[in-house]
């Protein structure tokens, strides 16, 4: 019998690991032509990682990398970038933007699949999830659900949230704050850490909003609703594995249909929802809530206040459509609100003279409606618009939004570019909103950018906390309505002030799927003379 021969020579081996790596490049780098194909201006890859190496090393985030995407980019229209081995288009001149987000809309529809239907079958239900048809339907039967007078009726709901939570800052500031809720007291200034206050708050929000139910997690910061909140959101260990490996191999993640959420919080808000609809329905029980007006979209007696129309058209619409609804507001509000809410009252406590100015306008609406906050009077402060619209400008919520390519298309700029179906396109929001091209010195927080004087001077394609055309977001009024509300309703009784733990500049960092601040975004609050 002959016998196998092992005893390889160095050589060998050096040769075998050279043909191994070369195999390897290969396959890193086997379709990163094809930008240089078209001769389109792009961001040159490294094998497998593409452009995320700074994201993979964690020496940048993902709105750095876009900024620094947008700005290596210089001054092309629009150039592509690797998304690990993904191709994929930034746009960049405005008027090409709305090309493909407005007038060719038909083309890009769609967004980015992230959950499978079979890994998540709740999850891919919701709003942004849904493709073509499916997502026109439900959009039209949904929009009703967000019309301005909706909003003025679920304003009773968030104002009864924002007294909670002001009530609760007041005991805090007269007696020692109850352990558990991240409020320390230093003399007169009550000390905390805005953002676990704030989330607090948009989860109390978002229960009472979206499912019906009434919660104090200032009160009872432990209490289910909320640990089940923080669990669907958590981003660390395993599930920041699971989406790291879903941006490097997306098409494989979803075949193995990997589930991307936490199944304990899914079963707990499903079990919620289901439980709650079927209460309402068995005991005729009607609230001013979005559930309530989930269950009329499903009946086709959800009405378009701002048409003629009786009603909605009616679709076919389940429980699990509800449910997939009511998941992605809270996945949508949970933490942008909350993130907003921090940075502005960061910027404001920075900028105090800027804080008086608002405090005078609050004031003066207060004294005009009898003490009382209204759906009016909040929509018509100027200046409280002029701080929240400088804030979205300088940190962005969601730093970029993509569409996906569904029919084959031509790029009509210099050069042009075929795009085929698949083909993912990203409006880096953040490169728009920092360009000094369109912001002058955009660094520097100044609300006086958007004045009546001078908003008009903003190209609105330039300015898209909420994204652009059919696909933007549907409840951008409830955001501002919740931020505008929270921010004044603290503003009314308190001042923000800066204290020894208050990071000054502040350094962008991410946490989850959001922005946050080295350090925490820690402010103190000191009791306004009556």
């Amino acid at each position: 019998m002959a016998v196998l021969d092992w005893s390889w020579s160095c050589s060998d081996w050096v040769l075998l690991l050279l043909v191994i790596g070369v195999i390897l490049y290969f396959i890193g780098t086997s379709n990163y032509n094809h930008f240089s194909k078209q001769n389109v201006p792009f961001i040159k890859p490294v094998p497998f990682i593409g452009c995320m190496g700074p994201l993979f090393l964690r020496k940048q985030y993902f709105p750095q990398l876009m900024m620094r995407i947008y700005k290596d980019l210089e001054d092309h229209p629009y150039g592509g970038f690797f998304l690990f081995k993904q191709p994929i288009i930034m746009l960049k001149d405005p008027e090409l933007i709305k090309t493909i987000a407005v007038k060719d809309f038909e083309y890009f529809m769609d967004h980015r699949a992230i959950f499978s239907k079979d890994g998540e079958p709740v999850w891919s239900r919701g709003l942004f999830s849904l493709k073509g048809q499916r997502w026109r339907e439900m959009r039209s039967t949904l929009s009703p659900a967000f019309t301005s007078s909706k909003m003025k009726t679920m304003f009773v709901l968030l104002s009864e949230c924002c007294e909670q939570f002001v009530n609760f800052l007041e005991q805090c500031y007269q007696h020692t704050p109850q352990k558990g809720c991240n409020i320390e007291k230093d003399g007169d200034v009550l000390v905390l850490e805005m953002k676990d206050f704030y989330t607090r708050y948009t989860n109390d929000v978002i229960a009472t909003a979206a499912f019906g139910i009434g919660v104090d997690s200032l009160k009872n910061p432990t209490n289910e609703f909320y640990r089940m909140g923080q669990d669907l959101t958590y981003m660390h260990g395993l599930r920041a594995f699971k989406w790291l490996a879903y941006l490097a191999m997306p098409k494989l993640i979803q075949k193995l249909h990997v589930s991307m959420m936490s199944a304990k919080s899914t079963k707990f808000f499903s079990t919620l929802v289901l439980d709650t609809i079927a209460t309402r329905e068995r005991e005729g029980i009607v609230r001013p809530d979005m559930l309530q007006l989930l269950m009329q979209a499903k009946k086709g007696t959800l009405r378009d206040d701002t048409s003629n129309s009786p009603g909605s058209k009616k679709i076919n619409i389940e429980d699990d459509d509800i449910v997939a609804q009511a998941f992605l507001f809270f996945l949508a509000g949970f933490d942008t609100a909350s993130t907003l809410l921090c940075f502005a009252s960061h910027q404001l406590a920075v900028h105090a003279h800027m804080q008086v100015r608002l405090q005078e306008e609050i004031d003066e609406t207060l004294q005009k409606n009898d003490g009382k906050f209204t759906y009016e009077a909040v929509n018509s402060m100027k200046y409280l618009d002029m701080v929240v619209s400088e804030t979205l400008r300088l940190y962005p919520v969601v730093p970029a939004v993509d569409r996906v390519c569904i029919k084959p298309y031509t790029l009509k700029s210099d050069p042009p570019m075929e795009i085929h179906p698949g083909q993912s396109l990203f409006i880096p929001i953040i490169g728009l909103h920092r360009d000094p091209k369109y912001y002058p010195d955009p660094e520097r927080f100044d609300p006086e950018r958007f004045s009546e004087d001078n908003k008009h001077g903003i190209n609105p394609l330039t300015y898209l906390p909420f994204g652009l055309g059919p696909r933007s977001c549907i409840g951008n009024r409830f955001a501002l309505m919740e931020t505008k509300l929270a921010l004044v309703s603290l503003l009314s009784r308190f001042n923000v002030v800066l204290v020894a733990k208050t990071p000054v500049p502040i350094k962008i960092v991410q946490k989850g799927f959001n922005m946050s601040i080295e350090g925490g975004f820690w402010l103190g609050l000191e009791k306004r003379n009556p």
